[in-house]
């Protein structure tokens, strides 16, 4: 098993950290868990399924356009944490 290092944001690093040693498990079986959890989430399903069919007809526009919806949308949560945040 190769080992690359993945960057979180601060806050993250610091949950993981912390939910490791409560938990005992290691950082990295916390990722296994939560990835196992969330490729069964509906919303990943969707999108991967999204983007199988689109790759296999060679429709990268449907892809393009997904991705730019799926980065607006992550880039205006940001704003409204950052708001939020701001705002205590």
């Amino acid at each position: 098993m190769s080992s690359h290092p993945v960057r979180v944001p601060d806050e993250v690093y610091d949950e993981v950290q912390n939910a490791s040693r409560l938990l005992g498990q290691t950082p990295g079986e916390l990722l296994a868990r939560a990835w196992e959890t969330y490729r069964q989430s509906p919303e990943f399903r969707e999108d991967f399924t999204y983007f199988q069919k689109a790759f296999s007809v060679g429709d990268i526009n449907a892809v393009t356009g997904r991705l730019r919806e799926q980065q607006t949308q992550r880039a205006e949560e940001r704003v409204r944490a950052s708001r939020s945040k701001r705002a205590r």
